[in-house]
């Protein structure tokens, strides 16, 4: 008896593959068109932009080659305002880790009224950072703020939170550390929810008080939660501009300014050097991808998976 196979043509088989394939380039073909028109169009435009001049209409009036980079980096401001912003990262990271760690270990312990306290914690999530900035601007007002009537009943004078530079930094680091805070807190939560009880278990009955479990078994266990906290905040910091303009405006005496209000000072300030403000967002796309290969490289290596 013979046995018929029924075989497809190669035709056929190559028509049933390509099928699926056109349709997922016609699937991709809309987040490439964004991609390219929102991302990679303006970065080009950027870049192009840092090697020109401007006029006082902000147009392009001719190419400079590598002024702009010249003069913004032999500028003593533009070395003031990337100390100015290295701090602000450094404070802003740390106050979050810390206030985040203060509050989220006691808040995931399972007692009467922590719903209601994790859902206190959650409120600065839904504050802009403008209604925030303008809160804060008014409570440290120094001829009306509630803040700094506080500090002159207790110790005889203002604290200048937006008058005085130290105190001005310090301010803004407060106000975002307060706006994100709840995030912060969240994902620390979840994290210590997820360390299996029976290792906490173990250590009390190895004889761990409270500070050395944190110490020892908490903070490794979510070291990943944490490494996660400092690449995306410290990014978020770098970009930070609504708080430090409803604020502090960048002053006093540019104590404020950082380099993505550097940006808008150049480009939007009154001056439209569209030129410099391009050079210094080439710059800060530079020290945000130096700084995190640096987090990866160095911090990854700490991080318990």
């Amino acid at each position: 008896m013979q046995h018929v196979v029924a075989t497809r043509s190669p035709r056929g088989r190559s028509g049933s593959r390509s099928r699926p394939r056109a349709w997922a380039y016609w699937a991709l073909a809309p987040t490439v068109v964004a991609l390219l028109a929102f991302n990679y169009w303006p970065l080009l435009r950027t870049t192009v932009l840092s090697f020109q001049s401007s006029d006082l209409f902000g147009r392009p009036s001719g190419f400079v080659g590598a002024d702009n980079y010249a003069s913004m980096l032999g500028s003593p401001d533009f070395r003031r305002t990337l100390l100015v912003t290295s701090l602000f990262v450094l404070l802003t990271v740390a106050g979050k880790l810390l206030v985040g760690l203060a509050l989220a270990v006691p808040l995931s312990r399972r007692l009467r009224g922590t719903a209601f306290s994790r859902a206190t914690v959650l409120i600065p999530m839904a504050v802009s950072a403008a209604v925030a900035g303008l809160a804060f601007r008014a409570l440290m007002s120094p001829t009306y703020g509630l803040l700094d009537q506080i500090a002159i009943a207790l110790t005889g004078r203002p604290a200048g939170w937006l008058t005085e530079p130290t105190m001005a930094l310090v301010s803004i680091v407060l106000v975002d550390v307060w706006i994100s805070i709840g995030f912060v807190t969240l994902l620390l939560i979840a994290a210590i929810d997820a360390i299996p009880v029976d290792v906490e278990e173990a250590a009390a009955l190895d004889g761990a008080g409270r500070m050395r479990l944190l110490r020892s078994v908490t903070v490794p266990l979510i070291t990943p939660t944490l490494f996660f906290i400092v690449v995306t905040q410290s990014v978020q910091a770098m970009r930070e501009f609504t708080i430090i303009q409803v604020v502090t405006g960048g002053g006093p005496a540019r104590a404020t300014q950082t380099l993505v209000f550097d940006i808008w000072a150049k480009a939007f300030g009154g001056t439209a050097d569209y030129g410099a403000a391009s050079a210094r967002g080439i710059i800060l796309l530079a020290v945000i991808a130096v700084l995190t290969a640096v987090q990866f490289g160095v911090l990854e290596r700490r991080v318990n998976y």
